[in-house]
């Protein structure tokens, strides 16, 4: 029977419109988490891991905490924390992600994130990532990722600031 789910699933993670088709109210849940911010910075093509970072916000009177991520788009997908000892900082891998009852908690640079392990595919720029997020209860968080090309980001902003400056540019 275990192994007639591990199929289902399979086919549902597959393709993000089965997934969408699975939904079951009873388990597919947002409304009391406000998922904002979630980004993945373009990697390059060769990359094999990336990050994706995210900020969740628990509006409800009970802890939610996460045991696992899944994308359809990554092998796997790990919860890594990154400690400080002694002054040299250090990620580890951790099995829950605890956002308590009307709190927030954000997944940033230098901080806790997700790892992303082994994409399936070449990911580009401004394109959304599927990621289901299961909690403690089994409950299923949609949560939709926006990869984002940091270094076109800075390189606008540096654009705009320099647009009326006449570049001399030699021959």
């Amino acid at each position: 029977m275990r192994f007639v789910n591990l199929l289902v699933l399979l086919c549902f993670s597959l393709s993000s419109m089965a997934f969408m088709s699975g939904i079951d109210p009873s388990r597919d849940t947002q409304g009391e988490l406000e998922i904002i911010g979630a980004t993945i910075p373009l990697a390059p093509a060769s990359a094999s891991v990336n990050a994706g970072y995210v900020k969740f916000t628990n509006t409800s009177e009970k802890d939610v905490e996460f045991h696992n991520f899944t994308s359809p788009v990554y092998d796997s997908v790990e919860m890594h924390i990154t400690e400080t000892k002694s002054g040299s900082a250090k990620m580890k891998q951790v099995s829950k992600i605890l956002v308590p009852a009307n709190s927030s908690v954000e997944l940033k640079p230098g901080g806790a994130h997700l790892m992303l392990i082994g994409p399936r595919r070449d990911v580009q720029a401004g394109e959304k990532i599927l990621m289901i997020a299961q909690d403690s209860l089994e409950r299923r968080f949609m949560l939709k990722f926006t990869v984002v090309d940091m270094r076109q980001e800075t390189s606008h902003k540096d654009h705009n600031h320099n647009h009326n400056h006449d570049h001399n540019h030699s021959h």
